[in-house]
């Protein structure tokens, strides 16, 4: 179930590259290595969450962020209940 959080985010980041010009591979390639080398820092800096969430000032989805945790709040609380009932 895990890729299912994420691919529909990688392949709108890889549509809107390629809107912006970017050919299909060198679209796929720089996602990828921006997912490797964000998962690295996040869980292999030995920083604090918060810490690691403040390195980037720009956050371009900074107000949507409390509606995206609220959506796999209601939505995987309810699933992990019922997966373990």
């Amino acid at each position: 179930m895990g890729p299912t959080y994420l691919w529909f985010q990688l392949q709108e980041l890889r549509d809107l590259a390629v809107s912006f010009s970017m050919d299909s591979e060198e679209a796929e390639s720089g996602i990828a290595e921006m997912v490797v080398g964000t998962a690295h820092t996040f869980f292999k800096s030995g920083m604090p969450a918060e810490d690691v969430m403040d390195l980037i000032p720009v956050k371009p989805l900074g107000e949507e962020e409390k509606i995206i945790r609220a959506m796999y709040r209601s939505k995987l609380g309810p699933l992990y209940e019922k997966l373990k009932n």
